[in-house]
């Protein structure tokens, strides 16, 4: 099942869930609190009856003819009402408060029990001379006279847990209410979560489809990106996957064709000097087959060298306690002779103190050292200067730089000299420029041991090759 439909059921399942849920309690709680305030009023009443009928058994001292006087309570009431209205006892002729409507008034069922539980008294007449149960009696209110009991009075929901038509009314329009409300809502967020589903589906399909491309190998189209929230930053995540996969590739191809390039010269020297030797146009002499064992060993280096790039990257590092200033040292004074032979000056600003110490493949570590020497001498002037500086951070890093006073290298050149087979001058012999891999060697090796490297401009304009290395605490 697609993902929007899924989110569109899981919203639809939570939003139904807590739907229900509300509306069921809701309904209860309603219904609970609007019984007890029947319950409430209808106990008022009661108490009102309990003391009208207190009065009436202090009168009659028993309950004889306690069933008429509650049934004709609403003609009493008219009496007495129309007496001090009009001065008379008896009903008028005209309806000024007639007996049908203050039987509106006095409406609610009463029931009285005597102590006994005996039903003395019922205005519906339905439970006269029956014997109440005395748990349901215990809600009722106690008639009182002389100080004693005398009977329970129980009006309207006292009697019946069930609720008048008016109020049943009530209730059933209350429950309309939140039935049409949760509806609403219900209805109101199912659309908002489609609507959030789809904004969530529709930039994830894109990026499916993306891969789908970038696993089909094109890698050209990137992903739209909306918004600034996670989504986006996934599409700029994969946007810039695609960019670096584009020029991986690209910089894969470029190795091959250079790699080609690199080995087509020694092999088609090597094929000539053979030819020639076999055609009898070459001697087959001892310089000749020297000629051919110099080619065939440059290109063994060259081998060797795209070998040794791929062993740094698989990391097959022997990590061991590296001190670099024992290894800096020991390169100053290799490297010393062929400083002397173009008469340049090879100093270290800095006195080495013992370590810094960092976990890493020493062997490795060493040809860095010696490869930024080598080309720092290799590319300075006679009469020039190469220096090392080193130093440590407050980040846990050792960082040691070695500059030179020679031409520099442009600022728009620096972030490819570390690709294989880059060379600035490509006009430049191998044997001047070098194949382009020795700097690219170094950096796999820094990017090994999670360092890095930068290049930059030195103080007398020359190249400066920075290398920062984590410490062991």
């Amino acid at each position: 099942m697609r993902l929007s439909r899924r989110l569109t059921l899981f919203f639809f399942i939570v939003i139904a869930f807590t739907s229900l849920t509300t509306l069921a309690l809701v309904r209860q709680s309603t219904e609970s609190m609007f019984r007890s305030f029947v319950f409430s009023g209808d106990s008022e009443k009661a108490r009102v009856y309990a003391s009208l009928l207190g009065e009436y058994w202090q009168e009659k001292e028993s309950w004889e003819g306690v069933q008429t006087f509650l049934v004709e309570m609403p003609d009493l009431f008219s009496r007495i009402i129309n007496s001090r209205i009009h001065g008379k006892t008896e009903l008028p002729s005209f309806p000024a408060y007639p007996v049908s409507q203050l039987r509106v008034l006095t409406a609610d069922r009463v029931v009285l029990a005597d102590t006994e539980g005996m039903i003395v008294a019922d205005t519906a007449g339905s439970l006269l001379h029956s014997v109440h149960p005395s748990l349901h009696l215990a809600e009722g209110i106690p008639v009182v006279s002389n100080s004693e009991r005398r009977g329970t009075i129980l009006v309207g929901s006292m009697i019946d847990s069930s609720l008048t038509g008016i109020a049943e009314r009530y209730l059933a329009s209350i429950t309309g209410s939140l039935l049409l409300a949760t509806l609403i809502s219900s209805v109101s967020a199912l659309v908002l979560g489609i609507l959030f589903a789809s904004s969530v589906t529709k930039p994830l399909a894109a990026l499916v489809k993306a891969a789908g491309r970038v696993a089909s190998g094109d890698l050209s189209t990137p992903v739209a990106v909306q918004g600034n929230d996670e989504l986006s930053v996934l599409s700029v995540s994969f946007n810039r996957m695609t960019d670096e996969l584009r020029r991986l590739d690209k910089a894969k191809k470029q190795v091959v064709v250079d790699s080609a390039h690199e080995l087509r010269t020694p092999v088609t020297l090597v094929r000539g000097l053979v030819e020639g030797m076999l055609d009898g146009i070459l001697p087959y002499d001892r310089a000749t087959l020297g000629s051919v064992h110099e080619e065939t060993i440059r290109l063994s280096r060259l081998i060797d060298t795209l070998r040794e790039l791929e062993t740094i990257e698989a990391e097959a590092l022997v990590l061991v306690d590296v001190d670099l200033g024992e290894t800096i040292r020991k390169a100053l004074v290799l490297f010393d002779p062929a400083a002397r032979e173009k008469d340049i000056s090879l100093a270290l600003t800095d006195v080495l103190p013992k370590g810094p110490v960092v976990r890493g493949d020493s062997l490795r570590l060493a040809e860095v050292v010696y490869n930024l020497l080598s080309n720092a001498i290799k590319y300075t002037p006679p009469h020039g200067s190469v220096m090392v500086h080193f130093g440590t951070e407050n980040s846990g890093t050792f960082f040691f730089s070695v500059s030179d006073t020679g031409p520099g290298i442009p600022e728009e050149e620096r972030k490819r000299i570390f690709e294989r087979f880059y060379r600035i001058d490509k006009s430049r012999a191998t044997d001047l420029g070098g194949r382009g891999l020795g700097l690219a060697i170094v950096s796999e090796i820094v990017k090994a041991h999670r360092g890095d490297i930068i290049v930059t401009s030195s103080i007398s304009g020359g190249a400066c090759f920075t290398v920062r290395l984590w410490t062991i605490p």
